[in-house]
């Protein structure tokens, strides 16, 4: 019977469930800020289904259907930015040009250490689309011929890294204004950074939230740039 259930996708997705809920009530009863649920429920789902010599393909029957969610979940995000669209207009132009300018960044920074690290182009184009958010880091993998796999373990990487490191690069860099920190981020660091956002506030949230439908559309643009520019 156990056996069978593996090959269910009640088994991944109940997994999934369990590390989640595992992690965040960890992280409601300790005082250590650098922990991180995400971080912990992927540790956990891989330590478990190696000990086990569960094969991946049986996790991924229900587990790829949270993956699925993402993008509902994102669209549910315009809910808070309604709340306070009147701060977005006001800044609408500071917010759209710091999202862009944020994506091309983070291109950027990709492309030269990818070069001076001596990676191959397949390698370079499977990382570039790392900080936006997985569904459509998937699509702009696939656009530029990368490795599918490589793009989302960077994503997941990225985004979690820099939910991790907020606090203290706010800190360091002395930002206090809620719209920057969920502007930097949603365009640094995606749905994972968005969710740290909203542990400061529901209009750190919104504004992340925005950014990483912004910072999505404005990377595939800028890939298509690097095409036609020869660079990849």
């Amino acid at each position: 019977m156990m056996e069978a259930f593996l090959v269910t996708p009640f088994f991944g997705l109940g997994l999934t469930v369990i590390a989640g809920l595992s992690g965040l009530y960890i992280k409601r009863n300790i005082a250590w800020k650098l922990f991180n649920p995400m971080l912990f429920s992927m540790l956990l789902i891989i330590g478990l289904l190696l000990i086990s010599s569960v094969p991946y393909a049986h996790y991924a029957l229900g587990g790829d259907l949270i993956l699925k969610m993402l993008g509902p979940i994102t669209v549910v995000l315009a809910v808070p930015l309604y709340q306070h669209h009147e701060k977005l207009k006001k800044h609408a132009v500071a917010i759209f040009l710091g999202v862009v300018l944020g994506s091309l960044s983070a291109l950027v920074s990709v492309y030269l250490f990818s070069l001076m690290a001596g990676l191959d182009m397949t390698l370079l184009k499977s990382l570039l689309p790392r900080s936006i958010t997985t569904p459509i880091g998937i699509a702009a993998s696939e656009m530029i011929e990368g490795l599918v796999g490589l793009t989302v373990v960077s994503i997941v990487i990225t985004g979690t890294f820099g939910a991790i490191v907020a606090e203290w690069v706010f800190k360091r860099l002395k930002i206090t204004e809620p719209i920057a920190k969920g502007v930097a981020l949603g365009t640094s660091a995606h749905a994972i950074g968005t969710g740290r956002a909203f542990e400061y506030g529901t209009l750190e949230g919104a504004m992340s939230g925005l950014s990483i439908a912004i910072a999505g559309v404005s990377t595939i643009l800028w890939l298509f740039l690097f095409q036609f520019l020869g660079f990849i």
